[in-house]
């Protein structure tokens, strides 16, 4: 009777504290395992956040430049039969052309009136932490104002951190000739003192690199960058 009482006993022990010390030590491996892949997703998550934030703010860009773009030059001279027509009446076209810069005049509104556009490249700005950046201001034309210079352009910004051309195969803007051949602009050029060189563009490219503010969470560093280009071409 008292081995049975014994058996009983022995069936109705519980976990020693070594066994119980055990199941917490692997349980805690586990759950570092797993919250360890939940840090890495979220990590992953919020990188890809980022850059799709870079490349649809990129995107809409791009989309602005071609729309503007296909505006420059109209409205021509020549569709108006009176020939005394002021000068803000018709659209000369594109005006400057510098590897970081581009000002030309079009009906960009599409509500009869000619506009002075102006897309620049600004190294820095004391006000504004996001530069480098890319502005783009318009101006209503103007009977007394000089087409390349006589504006005083209010800019807003466009693009954020965008990465400094310097140095690079590329500058922000980029020429073309209608056969594909490309047209150097050198440090800048104007319909006033280069007009035949003016007339050869065809085609606009835009080369965007931007870097994300934030830091990569995985490097700490910012390398979140987006690159992204167009052509845009002079329709008229």
């Amino acid at each position: 009777m008292k081995l049975s009482r014994d058996r009983i006993r022995e069936h109705q022990s519980g976990f020693s504290l070594i066994e119980l010390l055990i199941t917490i030590i692997v349980l805690i491996i586990v759950m570092a395992a797993v919250f360890s892949q939940i840090d890495q997703i979220q990590k992953k998550t919020k990188v890809e956040s980022l850059k799709l934030d870079l490349t649809q703010e990129s995107r809409d860009f791009m989309d602005q430049f071609a729309r503007d773009l296909h505006m420059c030059g109209y409205p021509k001279p020549r569709i108006y039969q009176n020939s005394s027509e002021p000068v803000t009446s018709y659209a000369l076209g594109l005006v400057k052309a510098t590897p970081t810069e581009i000002r030309f005049e079009g009906d960009i509104v599409g509500d009869g009136t000619v506009y002075s556009v102006s897309y620049k490249y600004f190294a820095s700005d004391v006000n504004d932490p996001n530069c480098p950046c890319l502005r783009r201001s318009v101006d209503k034309k103007t009977t007394t104002a000089d087409p390349v210079n006589g504006y005083n352009p209010v800019y807003y910004t466009e693009i954020q951190n965008v990465i400094d051309p310097t140095g690079m195969a590329q500058g922000v803007f980029t020429f073309w000739e209608a056969t594909g051949a490309a047209v150097s602009v050198g440090t800048g050029i104007d319909i006033v003192n280069n007009p035949s060189t003016i007339q050869q563009i065809d085609a606009i490219k835009v080369n965007l690199n931007t870097r994300a503010l934030q830091f990569d969470p995985h490097t700490g560093q910012r390398t979140i960058v987006n690159s992204m280009a167009t052509i845009a071409e002079l329709e008229n």
